[in-house]
């Protein structure tokens, strides 16, 4: 083989090489801690029954939310984002739904950031979900949460959320 066909190749070789990684600069681990305030009745309720069968279950009702985070268990305690998303009560035993939730942040280092999650939520135990995208500082994230209920009344609860994911 010539020298000018040696170096087309190596050089042909090299194109491909490099043109087929992956474009790949430093990810970011954040884990983030917070809580889910959700108001269930009332004139400020925050969360809606948009669908239901009447069949004497709850399976197919679908709830709609508009549900705020803090950085506490108390309401009063400082306010940094919201969730919103839906609820479907997809088991027909009731045991477990599929939510899709958009947990939006408005103060702080991640004003104007978003994280998008899906997956199966547990009516009993902790429940962990995917977080399969995001906005602003959390372009192309990825990851899971976990989320467990801790405090449950009448008219609201309270939900505890730790995040872990990558991002850009």
């Amino acid at each position: 083989m010539s020298t000018k066909a040696t170096l087309f190749c190596l050089l042909f070789i090299a194109t491909l090489i490099t043109t087929s990684m992956p474009y790949s600069p430093k990810e970011k681990l954040t884990h983030l801690h917070f809580y889910f305030h959700e108001v269930d009745s009332g004139p400020n309720a925050t969360v809606v029954t948009s669908t239901t069968l009447h069949r004497n279950t709850t399976f197919g009702d679908i709830n709609l939310f508009d549900n705020t985070l803090r950085v506490g268990t108390q309401p009063d305690s400082a306010l940094i984002g919201g969730a919103q998303g839906m609820g479907v009560h997809a088991a027909l035993d009731g045991s477990q739904g599929l939510a899709a939730i958009n947990f939006f942040f408005t103060a702080g280092e991640y004003n104007g950031s978003s994280l998008a999650t899906l997956g199966v939520i547990k009516a009993s135990g902790p429940s962990e979900r995917s977080i399969v995208g995001g906005t602003g500082k959390f372009r192309f994230a990825r990851g899971y949460m976990l989320s467990k209920l801790v405090n449950s009344t009448a008219t609201s609860l309270v939900v505890e959320f730790d995040m872990y994911f990558t991002h850009f």
